[in-house]
């Protein structure tokens, strides 16, 4: 698979909004089977952008939490330990 720099975006972005293999075949222009196959291979480009957005957006989101921690919102403290905890055992 070919991927430019503007399809390489598209593929970080679905990766942050966690889209599944069909809706990347519709969004990329590509087939579902091209993309599962691109997906499974840990080595491929595709799957490294899929996962940079994955991991993009958790840090987004742990950002903000961490930011409303610090005001003390202790529900965002709570949310934020227990995104850790989840990350400690996978």
């Amino acid at each position: 698979m070919k991927i430019d720099i503007d399809l390489e975006e598209k593929i970080v972005n679905c990766g942050v909004f966690g889209y599944s293999a069909s809706k990347m075949a519709n969004i990329l222009g590509f087939s579902e089977t091209a993309i599962a196959v691109e997906i499974a291979d840990d080595k491929s480009v595709f799957n490294k952008l899929l996962q940079k957005g994955i991991d993009l957006a958790d840090y987004v989101i742990d950002l903000k939490l961490f930011e409303l921690a610090k005001t003390g919102d202790i529900k965002a403290l709570e949310k934020l330990d227990s995104r850790k905890k989840t990350r400690d055992r996978l």
